[in-house]
């Protein structure tokens, strides 16, 4: 069996300057774990998944969509220190290539799963 018949064929890809809250809403709308990420000749250059949406600060963990969502319905009071305005732009202003994954490994679709598998244990 070749990886070309078990693999998803239609995949949802970003664009590397594409807005982390353009991809939150695709994720959390379209119900998907990842993304990959594309150059402008769409060669994977990256991933994102939902892990790369968690952001840990010293006690709290924030979910980044559930957060971007927060904001743009304007339910939060905007920070007012310099260094609280300037971490919340960068969440609001953070593109694909901010937060991705790089270097993934890809695998030609006319690939053996058996040997897919072998790639993997290794």
């Amino acid at each position: 069996m070749k990886i070309n018949e078990i693999m998803t064929k239609d995949v949802i890809c970003v664009k590397e300057d594409t807005p982390i809250l353009e991809i939150a809403e695709i994720v959390s709308e379209k119900k998907i774990h990842g993304v990959p990420v594309v150059d402008e000749n769409d060669k994977v250059v990256g991933i994102i998944t939902e892990t790369d949406f968690f952001t840990k600060d010293s006690s709290n963990m924030v979910y980044m969509p559930s957060m971007i969502d927060f904001i743009k319905k304007g339910k939060m009071n905007y920070p007012e220190g310099e260094e609280e305005k300037e971490a919340l732009g960068e969440i609001i202003h953070a593109k694909a290539r901010d937060i991705m994954t790089p270097k993934c490994e890809t695998v030609s679709p006319d690939l053996e799963v058996e040997d897919f598998i072998k790639i993997i244990k290794e």
